[in-house]
């Protein structure tokens, strides 16, 4: 009768705190490999663009913590940063360097997520299609003049000289614009 007790007790209390370590070890293991994943899909996603928005960086700067326990990772993240510490006017040297270690970098990453048939031929070659990178263009000009207004206005000690001299800018270049006109009409 007292095995009987013993097997019971343990059936009644030691098998579902068991239970729970196991269940919550099997959590913990999910939700970081979620975070490795959020991590390796923002990468990708924007790996043509480059990592310049300030959620990219933060993104790029969780990288040896979500992935600390893959030394490959690491080591190709350290190589990818290394290479990106260089001088503006170096950067069309060193584009090429840059390139390969951060497809380096989304390799690692890719293995250590067990996705084995995410090759250096699939990172280089992500798809962009041209009315987006038409769009990219337009906006980049847009930003360009938007500076360049804000430098105009910086110039002048008042915001009546401002807008005083753009008006003249802007009649110059009306000027222009049916000077060409008009020679286009003859």
């Amino acid at each position: 009768m007292e095995v009987l007790s013993i097997i019971n007790l343990f059936a009644i209390v030691i098998i579902p705190i068991i239970a729970v370590i196991i269940g919550q070890k099997l959590q913990d293991r999910s939700e970081k490999r979620k975070d490795k994943m959020n991590v390796f899909t923002h990468l990708m996603s924007y790996r043509m663009f480059g990592y310049v928005s300030q959620f990219s960086v933060n993104i790029l700067n969780s990288v040896p913590i979500v992935f600390h326990d893959d030394n490959k990772v690491i080591e190709n993240y350290n190589n990818y940063l290394k290479s990106l510490m260089i001088r503006k006017e170096d950067v069309s040297l060193k584009e090429k360097e840059i390139e390969n270690n951060k497809t380096k970098m989304l390799e690692a990453m890719a293995k250590s997520l067990g996705y084995y048939k995410i090759n250096w031929e699939l990172i280089q070659n992500p798809y962009i299609p041209n009315g987006l990178l038409e769009q990219i263009e337009a906006e980049n000009i847009f930003r360009k003049g938007q500076v360049e207004m804000a430098k105009v206005f910086a110039n002048y000690e008042t915001p009546k000289d401002s807008v005083q001299q753009f008006g003249v800018e802007i009649e110059k270049r009306c000027e222009v614009c049916k000077n060409i006109e008009e020679k286009s009409n003859d």
